[in-house]
């Protein structure tokens, strides 16, 4: 099946870059990573440095999807993204459209950390991951908006061997040029994120419920929004929160 190309025009882009920070620290709940009372006290102390230039952003855009069954399991393509492992078609092969997605603390707070003291990098790291939330948050809150979707699944490039982290290159493809107008790009030969405080993937419209980070096993992740299930290749039960 291909994708109708006569459709592009109408498929739909979105910027977010009017996001602001809780102006006080203490109101962001969390949870946050390597959490403890002294980084807090020292993140706190460094939050009205962090807020004054802080700019996270977030995009996404419409994708339609192409699928093809093939006996025994889907090939599903958005765009040069291709899924075929079945933990992530199972999750599409009923949909007509996914959303891209691209969230990032943005590159104004990046920078900024990079001139602290090693100790203050690790408790800025709090305020970054607070931003790369909200920016998360005013995504979902958007979409969910915009196409009354009651529940959202996502997936992204290297959590799980199915899709890895070289998946990011298609995936930017597809997202172009929202990147570089969020200041995001990959670095080359490892396809990490810079500023390296982003999340990116595809969310969609489920009832049941999946985010990959759920079947994640690195439990040290300072980025990780679930705990571990430890259930592997079945759909994940409950809300993306």
């Amino acid at each position: 099946m291909e994708l109708d190309t006569s459709l592009a025009e109408e498929i739909e882009v979105e910027i977010i870059d009017d996001i602001e920070l809780p102006t006080n620290f203490e109101s962001f709940g969390g949870p946050f990573p390597y959490d403890s009372k002294h980084l807090r006290r020292v993140a706190g102390s460094l939050f009205g440095e962090a807020l004054a230039i802080a700019k996270p952003k977030a995009a996404f855009r419409v994708s339609l999807l192409a699928i093809e069954d093939l006996g025994l399991g889907h090939k599903i393509e958005v765009g040069p993204v291709v899924l075929t492992d079945q933990i992530l078609t199972d999750n599409l092969k009923d949909l007509g459209r996914v959303f891209p997605f691209l969230a990032t603390e943005g590159p104004e707070l990046a920078q900024w950390a990079q001139g602290l003291s090693a100790r203050d990098k690790t408790a800025a790291f709090v305020i970054r991951y607070m931003a790369l939330k909200e920016a998360e948050r005013r995504l979902e809150e958007r979409l969910t908006e915009l196409y009354g979707l009651s529940r959202l699944g996502a997936m992204s490039p290297g959590v799980l061997p199915a899709w890895p982290l070289t998946g990011q290159e298609s995936l930017f493809e597809l997202l172009e040029p929202l990147p570089s107008q969020l200041g995001v790009s990959l670095k080359k030969g490892t396809y990490w994120m810079i500023p390296d405080v982003s999340s990116s993937g595809l969310y969609f419209e489920t009832e049941a419920g999946f985010h990959n980070c759920r079947l994640c096993p690195l439990d040290t992740c300072p980025l990780r929004r679930f705990g571990r299930d430890h259930v592997e290749n079945v759909p994940i039960q409950g809300l993306l929160g």
